[in-house]
């Protein structure tokens, strides 16, 4: 079974269901920065501490899940890049 997210289509400008497989461990958040998580655009494993807060893949709130560095970059250019063609 998967798991449902919502991920922001910055050429859309709108949420799109996004799936995660389950043996990924992606937190909303934890009280343990050294807990091994997976990056919720990549799968990498990464410690939670040393991961960012996505600009696109959220939670029903709009509260982001954790990336990796490189995911966070690519996200960050995605966004650049849509807003200013605008």
């Amino acid at each position: 079974m998967k798991r449902k997210y919502q991920k922001f289509n910055e050429k859309e400008q709108k949420y799109e269901d996004y799936i995660i497989p389950d043996e990924w461990n992606v937190p909303l958040c934890t009280d343990n920065m050294e807990e091994i998580i997976n990056c919720c655009q990549c799968g990498k494993e990464i410690r939670y501490g040393d991961g960012y807060t996505s600009m696109q893949v959220h939670n029903p709130l709009g509260l982001g899940y954790t990336v990796c560095e490189e995911c966070h970059l690519k996200e960050y250019q995605e966004r650049l890049s849509y807003r200013s063609k605008n």
